[in-house]
């Protein structure tokens, strides 16, 4: 039994997948065995000066060409950055054009374990051994890696992938791997401008290929692997947020993109219907969202379709702005239950990549992570307001009182507040709140003038009309009160967002 183990200690793993563009941010993982014993053979080739290949390393070519290895997953986190890298000529603005290149890569969390079933003898073992030991990357230049033989007690433990599926949910991954070398003679025939044996085909060069028109390299064979659906589940928020606990997640973080300028990205004026789509989106994983009962958590309905009554404790979806160069547009999006997520919610969650909001046909979704609420309240250090605690809130979002306006009693606007509270089970208020007016001259006026262009209608025909009026609110209650704090008309959908008043 052949056991590799491959450590990254540079924290990140580049390969692109065999037949699919850099551009499409797709990540090899795991790597395939073609691609191992590539890097062995130019390992050989670049630290132990072979002018040609030894008959050893042709053996232990042919030796693990014959089977395919079962891999060890660690938890592992997908990102990106995005270049926009300057080409010939100005556009019509007479600014430099730009191309958009998107470096991918994976974070894995533990060392990759790689088992071989297959028996070296001593030479082989040694050869293998000092290859592993001078390996210095895998994949692109920049995956560093230390790797080395391992017995199979050593093998780490983590997610088992194999040609096999463990589970029903398990993802299917294409590898390249090598063909048999008998089986590589008999395929030769009907391919006779093909190299001469496995070994040389394995050696030949992108040029070459594109010069004889072969779409794939000749000795190639493609093999489904089967991948458990939450190895690529995060463990952390971004960087600061450590041990997030999925076990009894509550709280999800997305991260929205697109492919043109950051700034295409929805306005937080179109709150309510980016939310909107944003739910249809993740309701679209579970199934048929117009089927009732499917998920109450996520849907906010019970088993027969009939709105739950659970003082809001189904999903909230929250748009926060979180970029700093950036503010004013959703580049993020908050899923909060505090019912807590089921299985299917959370199946539904790590499956979804896509949604679209209005001018824009596509935007990326990253599942940044899952776990607790408290795993949440900062990033980098700095506390999300959204998610602080403190006795004094004030509007991010406008308050729209759920029923008509009256001058008194429980309808009033003081009255409509106090209502929401009580549902919530959060603490009074200490003093009536606060109402800016777009004409006041301060801050709070500021935002409530950008209040009037906040769209307040969802796309959906059937849905609800809100209420007239909209309102900036300063409340202050009689305790402290821990975020997310949101309240009134269209809360699950990104209204009546609160935040922490910056003392500053």
């Amino acid at each position: 039994m052949l056991c590799l183990l491959f450590e990254f200690p540079a924290g990140r793993y580049h390969a692109t997948p065999w037949g699919h563009h850099v551009n499409e941010g797709l990540v090899e993982w795991p790597p395939s065995p073609w691609r191992i014993i590539r890097a062995l053979l130019a390992t050989g080739y670049t630290k132990l000066g072979w002018e040609q290949v030894p008959d050893d390393m042709r053996a232990l070519v042919e030796v693990l060409a014959a089977s395919l290895p079962t891999y060890r997953l660690p938890p592992a986190t997908l990102g990106h950055s995005r270049h926009y890298m300057p080409i010939k000529g100005l556009n019509k603005h007479r600014i430099q054009n730009t191309s958009l290149v998107i470096d991918a890569f994976l974070h894995p969390h533990a060392p990759l374990g790689v088992v071989w079933p297959v028996e070296l003898d001593a030479l082989q073992q040694s050869l293998a051994s000092r290859l592993l030991d001078r390996l210095s990357y895998l994949g692109r230049a920049e995956s560093r890696v230390k790797a080395r033989l391992v017995s199979r007690d050593a093998v780490p433990a983590g997610s088992e992938v194999s040609i096999q599926p463990q589970d029903a949910d398990d993802e299917p991954v294409r590898l390249l791997a090598p063909l048999p070398t008998d089986e590589y003679h008999a395929w030769r025939y009907s391919a006779p401008d093909a190299p001469e044996d496995l070994l040389a085909a394995l050696q030949v060069e992108t040029t070459w290929l594109q010069q004889h028109n072969w779409s794939a390299p000749p000795g190639s064979r493609e093999v489904i692997y089967w991948r458990p659906i939450g190895v690529l589940s995060p463990r952390s928020v971004i960087r600061s947020v450590r041990g997030v606990e999925t076990t009894s997640a509550d709280t999800a973080l997305f991260a929205l993109a697109t492919d043109r300028q950051r700034d295409v990205l929805p306005q937080m004026e179109r709150a309510l219907p980016t939310m909107a789509l944003f739910r249809r989106a993740l309701l679209s994983k579970l199934g048929d969202p117009e089927s009732p009962g499917f998920c109450p958590e996520l849907a906010g309905k019970d088993e027969v379709g009939r709105p739950l009554r659970d003082g809001h404790r189904h999903a909230h979806f929250i748009p926060l702005s979180l970029d700093p160069r950036n503010r004013g547009r959703i580049d993020h999006v908050l899923v909060h239950a505090p019912m807590g997520f089921g299985p299917d919610a959370r199946r539904a969650l790590t499956r979804l990549r896509r949604t679209v909001a209005k001018g824009i046909d596509e935007i990326a979704v990253t599942l940044v992570g899952t776990g607790c609420l408290s795993s949440f309240r900062s990033i980098s250090g700095d506390p999300i307001p959204e998610l602080g605690r403190s006795t004094t809130w004030e509007s991010r979002t406008p308050f729209i009182p759920p029923r008509f306006l009256k001058l008194r009693g429980k309808d009033s606007l003081e009255g409509q507040v106090r209502a929401e509270l009580r549902a919530r089970r959060l603490p009074d208020l200490a003093v009536a709140p606060t109402v800016a007016r777009p004409t006041d001259q301060d801050d709070a006026g500021l935002q409530a003038r950008r209040f009037r262009h906040f769209v307040r209608t969802r796309q959906d025909r059937a849905a609800p009309r809100p209420p007239p009026g909209l309102f900036h609110l300063t409340l202050t209650f009689q305790k402290p009160v821990d975020g997310p704090l949101c309240l009134g008309w269209g809360c699950h959908f990104g209204l009546g967002l609160f935040g922490v008043v910056d003392k500053r």
